[in-house]
């Protein structure tokens, strides 16, 4: 029996520190929409691309080519397969693989680009049902991970910027909202002033709000700026912003959240940049969480054996029984004639169901297993003549 590539998971990995944050960049602007195939997940974040496929190593590479136009960046992903793709997955999803063990953003990330993928039918069916199970294991994992008030890159972003009065926060997404919430919980909270593209969805109190064509004009003026936007081009040009940059008498502290990044700097005395690769050096890693980390290889483990098995034991149960009752059928034709009445022959087709049943039981239980061997699908689909 030969196995189909919807028995397996695979994900390439494109990440912080493996990945350098100007090849993450060029990824960035490469990339294209995950297929409505049913079959393809694809998740960007800040310090992360990730795709993964239901499917096997061939499928991934096509996917991977379809995704980034054929961009020779794509040959220092990381590939994982079957439980191990899952395992990362749901990793992934407990922040357990950020440089903030459990960050907050990276579930909330997650859930949105599952929500995304669902309405566009990127994930469907039993593989859509395997990424899900990844927002339920983890937000089980931070349950047992301890809070903590630096368990997020919009936190480590807010010290950054140190011991300043105002700071101006760039975009008005998820990540600039917890800019914002964590800018105001410093011990000493700066003036907020947010700029943004479409001032009346700013929804944060106790902040002034800027249209973005002030963008320049914060750049210039305040101590700190902190860009948090899903930009994919430059916010500045490289030229407008050296001036910017030129015309300062103060220091500049610039925090560049974005991915691709919104700045393209070059060296200045006034200027001190941060990417999100900065950031995440200066993240301190919580101890790890033994605990945490089995929960979710265990969950990892359970997800794609029952993957497998809707695919896999589903089918070979079914041919198990048809053929049982396909012999029976050719059983009672072949012999039926020689009975008197039709009360015998439905007490002789009764008999025979149930003596096939009760043969078949114990294979059908053994595959049903959690424990069963590896190739035992195989064995009892040979051994019976079930052909999918």
């Amino acid at each position: 029996m030969s196995s189909s590539p919807a028995t397996h998971i695979s994900s390439a990995t494109f990440a912080y520190p493996e990945v350098d944050s100007a090849t993450r960049a060029r990824l960035a602007r490469a990339v294209h929409a995950a297929d409505s195939d049913g079959f393809t997940f694809l998740l960007n974040t800040c310090l992360r691309t990730e795709v993964i496929v239901a499917g096997d190593g061939s499928r991934l590479q096509q996917t991977l080519e379809r995704i980034f136009g054929g961009a020779p960046e794509v040959g220092v992903a990381k590939v994982r397969h079957d439980s191990d793709a899952v395992e990362h997955l749901y990793r992934v999803a407990a922040g357990l693989e950020s440089p903030i063990r459990g960050e907050r953003e990276i579930l909330t990330q997650f859930r949105q680009t599952l929500a995304r993928s669902s309405e566009s039918d990127s994930i469907t069916g039993m593989f859509s049902k395997l990424i899900e199970t990844a927002v339920a294991v983890g937000r089980q994992a931070r349950e047992i991970l301890p809070e903590s008030p630096h368990d997020s890159m919009a936190a480590i972003a807010a010290q950054a910027v140190g011991n300043v009065d105002r700071v101006a926060v760039l975009g008005s997404g998820a990540m600039a909202t917890a800019v914002i919430r964590a800018l105001q919980g410093l011990p000493a909270p700066p003036l907020v002033t947010v700029v943004a593209r479409t001032p009346g969805r700013v929804t944060a109190d106790n902040v002034a709000v800027w249209a973005f064509d002030r963008a320049l004009e914060a750049l210039g003026e305040f101590p700190a700026v902190i860009s948090a936007t899903s930009a994919k081009r430059r916010l500045v040009e490289a030229d407008h912003m050296a001036d910017v940059v030129h015309r300062r008498s103060t220091p500049l502290t610039l925090v560049d959240m974005a991915m691709p990044p919104d700045f393209t700097v070059t060296t200045s005395a006034t200027l001190r940049y941060l990417d999100i690769d900065d950031l995440a050096r200066m993240a301190e890693r919580r101890p790890r969480g033994d605990e945490a980390d089995a929960l979710v290889r265990q969950a990892a483990i359970e997800a794609y054996r029952t993957f497998v098995d809707h695919h896999q034991v589903g089918p070979v149960i079914g041919g198990l029984t048809r053929r049982a009752d396909d012999i029976v059928e050719n059983t009672i034709a072949r012999f039926g004639g020689r009975l008197a009445s039709d009360e015998d022959l439905a007490v002789l087709r009764q008999t025979a169901h149930t003596v096939a049943r009760t043969l078949l039981a114990g294979p059908i239980s053994y595959v049903k297993q959690p424990d069963r061997a590896p190739e035992a699908i195989d064995i009892v689909a040979e051994a019976f003549g079930v052909d999918e």
